[in-house]
């Protein structure tokens, strides 16, 4: 299970983004305040941290045992707070990236056969190489543009 924090000083937009984007892929919420990395680290062997440019929420970064491995800049519509349940997220479309790292189901084979068989209620509709729409229940809870993702950072970054 993946943990997810803020910046240092989040503003409202971001700790609400948070704490949808958390209870969306069934992860642990945690305040920051004053931890730093590696008491985060301490907490999770892998965790994710949101900071914000001008007020909002526009960075998401992946940290595994200490290590940067994938930050991912993008844009965000309002942000819809609905109760949802711990049920699986699956990813439909064409991905820049493994759904695997968000903990949802794989986009192999047999990830994708049974998406066709069972009804997900949590989903995150892909269209083009940029938006992700999040749906609960064919509600839609906010929609992201992704602008850049950079993997590994040893990579030069790839926009999709």
């Amino acid at each position: 299970m993946y943990l997810l924090t803020t910046s240092r000083k989040p503003g409202r937009k971001t700790r609400r983004f948070a704490k949808v984007l958390a209870r969306f892929f069934n992860w642990r919420y945690v305040n920051r305040g004053k931890l730093s990395l590696e008491d985060l680290s301490n907490l999770s062997e892998a965790f994710w941290i949101i900071s914000e440019v001008k007020g909002n929420p526009a960075i998401l970064t992946l940290y595994e045992r200490g290590e940067r491995k994938l930050e991912m800049s993008f844009t965000l519509s309002n942000v819809k707070k609905l109760k949802m349940d711990d049920s699986a997220v699956v990813f439909q479309g064409k991905l820049p990236f493994d759904p695997v790292i968000f903990g949802a189901i794989p986009q192999t084979k047999a990830g994708m056969k049974l998406a066709r068989k069972v009804d997900f209620r949590k989903k995150v509709v892909v269209k083009g190489n940029e938006w992700l729409f999040f749906y609960d229940d064919d509600k839609m809870i906010f929609k992201l543009r992704v602008l850049r993702i950079t993997q590994n950072l040893r990579q030069s970054p790839r926009t999709p």
